[in-house]
């Protein structure tokens, strides 16, 4: 398998110099500069240098990423950089990797896992959407649920997250959304501005469809209801990571501006490798064989089983897939879902003694785990298979 982190013991790196390639958006740098503070603590004489590299995802902003080829999107080019030596490691988001590298590079490591959960976000004093007949869902809702309650609009591009809210949710629909995560809250800021005018003018029972339909016509004087670039489109909330929101301190910096709902990953499944960041380098490399060394052990088998799942389906991660693998109470437990069917697989495991962490009996320990949660995969995927992609 392509996406297993090799295998080495203590590395003397003789590099004077490590070139991290990233995007450009706040989180992706932000995320870079985690894997620079990982080397550094590893070996603080070794000089890394940030390089960022625009991706076709982040040129193209007015189409979907379906439209454009979102499995790997905003890897490519990193790969290419990586293979021809402009770059000497990649920082990925481990959510967006496509399932299959390219030949010769490898996932060298990955850092500790951040939040799994999903965010909800909507605007300060706006309203939240109506609970379904999911419990645990009624804390995100502000009990009006008279007729004529315009519906309310979620922007998010994932398969996932459009499955699992309109399931969660009464009256939602979900529209798509562009751009990193202060360009995508500053159009929910727009939007909820836009959405109050619309009301105050007797908009207010429109549906979305109608909404982009007579806006869109109205713009550009055509008939064909496509979505213009740079259009305020009408959201009333957002979904977001929410690793990627704490890793920004985008919670405390918008207070003011938004209420934000962390969603229980027990009834919103995250994305398989959600809240992962991985580091992709030349596959049997000396710079492969240091990240090892400050790879999380914890977050490598969440890794690597939910990357098992998606395999296992022949899903992607731009699919309606999500899985979600942790340790609670000496069990490994597999949550995963598949084109909107869940599946729960839970094996008993005896975790070894804390002075046990660095002997062989914890390694033996830790290669039973992670095939016990590779096997863990692969009954989930028998349970889910044949499930048609939604």
């Amino acid at each position: 398998m392509d996406f297993e982190i090799p295998q080495s013991g203590t590395t003397e790196v003789t590099m004077k110099r490590i070139r991290i390639g990233t995007r450009g958006s706040k989180l992706a740098l932000r995320q870079a500069e985690l894997v620079q503070e990982a080397i550094r603590q590893k070996d603080s004489g070794i000089e890394t240098q940030i390089v960022v590299l625009h991706t076709k995802g982040d040129k193209i902003l007015d189409k979907p990423l379906s439209e454009i080829g979102d499995k790997g999107v905003f890897v490519s080019e990193f790969e290419q950089a990586l293979l021809t030596g402009e770059i000497d490691l990649a920082v990925h988001s481990a959510k967006d990797l496509p399932m299959t590298l390219a030949d010769g590079l490898v996932i060298a490591a990955v850092l500790p896992r951040g939040d799994v959960r999903d965010v909800l976000v909507i605007p300060k004093g706006g309203r939240a959407p109506c609970a379904g007949k999911d419990l645990g869902a009624a804390e995100y809702h502000d009990g009006t649920t008279e007729e004529g309650q315009r519906t309310f609009v979620i922007g998010t591009g994932s398969r996932r997250r459009r499955q699992q809210a309109t399931a969660l949710w009464e009256n939602v629909t979900c529209a798509d959304i562009r751009g990193n995560v202060d360009t995508r809250l500053r159009k929910l800021k727009n939007s909820g501005r836009d959405v109050q005018n619309r009301d105050k003018k007797g908009d207010y029972g429109r549906s979305i469809d109608e909404i982009q339909n007579n806006d869109s016509n109205a713009k550009t004087g055509t008939g064909n209801g496509k979505i213009e670039n740079d259009r305020v489109e009408n959201y009333d909330g957002l979904i977001l990571a929410k690793a990627g929101l704490d890793r920004l301190e985008m919670i405390s910096r918008y207070a003011d501006d938004f209420e934000f709902y962390p969603l229980a990953p027990e009834h919103f499944l995250p994305a398989a490798c959600q809240g992962i960041i991985a580091v992709e380098a030349v596959q049997d490399s000396e710079i492969a064989a240091l990240c090892r060394e400050v790879t999380d052990k914890d977050t490598e088998l969440d890794f690597l089983v939910e990357r098992e799942t998606l395999s296992q389906l022949a899903a992607d991660c731009s699919d309606t897939a999500a899985a979600w693998c942790r340790q609670e109470q000496g069990k490994l437990i597999l949550d995963v879902m598949y084109a909107g069917n869940r599946q729960q697989v839970s094996r008993r495991e005896d975790c070894p003694p804390k002075e046990e962490v660095q002997s062989r009996k914890a390694a033996a320990h830790s290669e039973a785990l992670l095939q016990n949660g590779l096997a863990m995969a692969e009954e989930a995927a028998r349970l889910l298979k044949g499930k048609k992609i939604t």
